[in-house]
């Protein structure tokens, strides 16, 4: 970019422009340990609300009953937390579906308003087209109508490849990436609607007009009817199975998490029942006798560790309203071989069988809702509505404590917990109950070595400690093809250092790094030790500014990658982990593309911005010498900060072979335009391939700049062939 066209973005920055954010009022901060189990007290969440669903917030111990296993219990403490978040601006779904998106607010998870957690079943027999199309575009419309600057959410499939290595995140780009990869699958395996994908077992038609003698012809013999339904009980229910493993995984990572946590379940259909007995002669009685499997016994699991861990299912049924009966009247029953049966009883046997199994398919998604305190959603078409009525309730909650009876952990049973409100017009919403063991004897034991920290990298949220900052962005060479080039920021106070011998300080660190695809499979992942010295009177330095460890990771194909690194402190036994998502573009589509955007202080010989060296991956760690590294981005109000990008596929003019593009720039602050600048021409300085253009400018920070999270934008458009494309960066100026 010129001189002149820089000078311009520079003026059109004014103080008059970085205009403060309208305060927000704080909410209450929730207690860090919502549920308690000890043998000293026994604290569980409960929400209370009015007839309109309004939080009722002013009750005292009075007004509750406790019980527990049926006797009534010593109330010792209540405390209402406050949850509820002023309204604040949601962006609207954009009618010009080329317009740049607006890049997301950075939202750390000590300060995030909302963690929310999807999880779309489309794993079992019960799956459907219409479930699955209704889950996608609910979330679709949470994204763009719901979703507040300030929220944290994951999206789980648990089939298609996501239901594990996800993290949460604000970037609703990032998360419409996820929600148009939720799709159908035809079930798998010996599902018995694997015919047609419908919701249930196929009517299946046992007798017909054809007699031998005075009988019916029988199509299935007892016993094989028998056999089918105990092997498609048994497959099933391993897939309940399964889905209570995604859901347990989810719960383990969000137990750290401070309050009240809300998860989504989007399914078919959870069946907690077997059925033992079909349809028996003219019995009405689509289910005879009914036990409790295995699945069962799982999710009661699910639900003591969801219980401890502060998690609230609300499950949501996907089919919308249901119509049991056939498609055909009683009057025009089918035989089988396209005659007319005349038969009404089958017509009413069909529909009483689908009525079951509607009940059956339900059962398990109340029951997990109604355990842990959430509700259960069913026959609405529009699934964004239970959500939103979900997250109403979401506004504040009581904490209600007693002291536990002698017996409660003498063994292990389930002790069943029932909270009353004695005020008329009120309805309660709790837990209900745990295992009789305490939380500390439940605590696992400290890990150690590699498995420590692998499993910070699974982790869905970055595990604190060491406090890390992962920048990652795409680039592509003619020669050596596509990468990700990586830098990762350590904070400086919370490093530890060994003394040498003359005068010099040593650092060891544990780094683990794993590279997944969009199926969360891992393609790259490398595990090291690494060793920094520098002299001590670098020391004051390293505080100060941290160190940074980069690496260039080669990718193949394009695609959404996720890029997870875990450090461990060898000295201090600290250990953090971060990670961010990046989408490698294929070049061959001719597709415009802005890339390798980075922020930092501008070089004094040339005025662009200073990259950090690429250090190879045996001495990856280094020293920095400023906050305003293009790794770190902070900088204080009045810096004139440098800007750096590269284009791939400009249109190039036929004769000139040139491209003609122009250059926007906005600054973001807590979601919002701050500062936009009028679009410019780029005037290219001379390059060699004008595929892979090269530019740079400058942005002016006004001396009176408010400290706080920032994002600078790029928009490009390209003049030729009239494509526009968009990146973003985030920085943080600082007093």
């Amino acid at each position: 970019m010129n001189t002149l066209v820089s000078l311009l973005i520079l003026v059109s920055l004014t103080c008059s422009t970085l205009v403060p954010l309208q305060a927000q009022q704080q909410a209450q901060t929730p207690a860090d340990d919502v549920v308690r189990i000890t043998t000293n007290l026994v604290q569980i969440d409960a929400v209370v609300t009015d007839k309109d669903g309004n939080p009722s917030r002013n009750l005292t111990a009075a007004d509750f009953e406790v019980l527990q296993d049926g006797k009534t219990q010593k109330i010792v403490t209540v405390t209402y937390v406050n949850t509820e978040i002023p309204d604040q601006p949601v962006a609207l779904k954009k009618t010009d579906k080329k317009a740049p998106i607006a890049p997301p607010t950075r939202t750390r998870p000590e300060n995030a308003g909302r963690v929310l957690t999807f999880v779309v079943d489309d794993g079992n027999c019960f799956s459907s087209q219409i479930g699955m199309r209704a889950s996608r575009e609910a979330l679709e419309k949470f994204v763009n109508e719901q979703m507040r600057p300030d929220d944290l959410v994951a999206i789980y499939q648990t089939r298609s490849g996501s239901s594990v290595l996800q993290q949460f995140t604000s970037d609703k780009a990032q998360l419409m990436r996820m929600v148009r990869n939720i799709r159908w699958y035809p079930p798998r395996g010996m599902c018995s609607n694997d015919a047609t994908g419908d919701f249930f077992d196929p009517a299946r038609i046992t007798s017909g007009n054809n007699l031998v003698g005075d009988k019916p012809v029988n199509f299935e013999s007892e016993r094989d009817r028998a056999n089918r339904n105990k092997i498609d009980n048994r497959i099933r229910e391993n897939q309940v199975v399964g889905l209570i493993g995604v859901l347990r995984y989810i719960t383990r990572g969000l137990q750290k998490i401070a309050g009240r946590k809300t998860v989504f379940l989007l399914s078919d259909g959870i069946p907690l029942f077997e059925s033992s007995s079909e349809l028996k002669g003219s019995s009405n009685s689509p289910m005879s006798t009914m036990k409790i499997g295995d699945a069962r016994l799982v999710m009661l699991d699910l639900i003591d560790s969801a219980n401890r861990a502060s998690v609230v299912f609300n499950t949501i049924d996907v089919r919308g309203v249901l119509n049991t009966f056939g498609e055909k009247s009683a009057e025009d029953a089918f035989d089988g071989f396209g005659g007319r049966s005349g038969n009404i009883n089958e017509t009413s046997k069909t529909d009483a069988a689908r009525s079951a199994a509607i009940s059956n398919s339900q059962s398990g998604m109340s029951y997990l809702a109604k355990e842990t305190g959430g509700r259960f959603y069913d026959d609405a078409n529009d699934l964004n509505v239970p959500v939103r009525r979900a997250l109403n309730l979401e506004k504040g909650y009581y904490l209600i404590g007693y002291q536990p009876e002698e017996d409660t952990f003498k063994n292990k049973r389930f002790n069943k917990i029932e909270i009353n409100v004695k005020r008329p017009g009120l309805s309660v919403r709790a837990r209900s109950g745990f295992f009789g063991v305490t939380d500390e004897s439940l605590r696992p034991k400290k890990r150690t070595g590699d498995s420590e920290l692998y499993e910070a990298v699974a982790a869905p949220l970055p595990k604190s400690g060491l406090d890390l900052k992962l920048t990652a962005f795409f680039g592509n060479t003619e020669l050596g093809g596509s990468f990700v080039r990586t830098f990762l920021h350590l904070d400086g106070e919370h490093l530890s250092f060994v003394d040498e011998p003359n005068g010099i300080k040593k650092g060891v660190f544990d780094v683990v790094a794993v590279t997944l695809n969009e199926k969360n499979e891992v393609i790259e992942d490398f595990n090291r030790t690494h060793t920094i010295r520098f002299p001590a009177a670098n020391l004051p330095d390293v505080r100060k500014n941290g160190l940074i460890y980069s690496a260039d990771i080669p990718v193949k194909k394009p695609g959404a990658y996720n890029f997870r690194v875990a450090i461990r402190d060898f000295t201090s036994k600290q250990l953090g982990s971060a990670g961010q998502q990046i989408e490698v573009p294929d070049l061959k589509k001719n597709s415009l593309v802005l890339s390798e955007l980075i922020v930092g202080e501008v070089a004094a010989q040339n005025g662009k911005p200073i990259m950090p060296p690429i250090n190879k991956a045996e001495n990856a760690f280094a020293t920095v010498a400023t906050v305003s590294n293009p790794a770190i981005r902070r900088f204080r109000p009045g810096a004139i900060i440098g800007y750096s990008y590269k284009i791939y596929n400009a249109e190039l003019d036929k004769v000139t072979r040139q491209p003609k593009l122009t250059v926007q720039v906005r600054i973001y602050r807590g979601g919002q335009v701050n500062t936009e600048g009028a679009p410019q021409a780029i005037q290219f300085e001379p390059q060699a391939d004008m595929t892979r253009a090269s530019d740079y400018g400058y942005v002016g920070l006004p001396a009176e700049a408010l400290a706080g999270d920032y994002a600078l934008q790029i928009i490009i458009k390209d003049l030729q062939s009239n494509k526009t494309t968009s990146h973003w960066i985030d920085f943080e100026i600082v007093k």
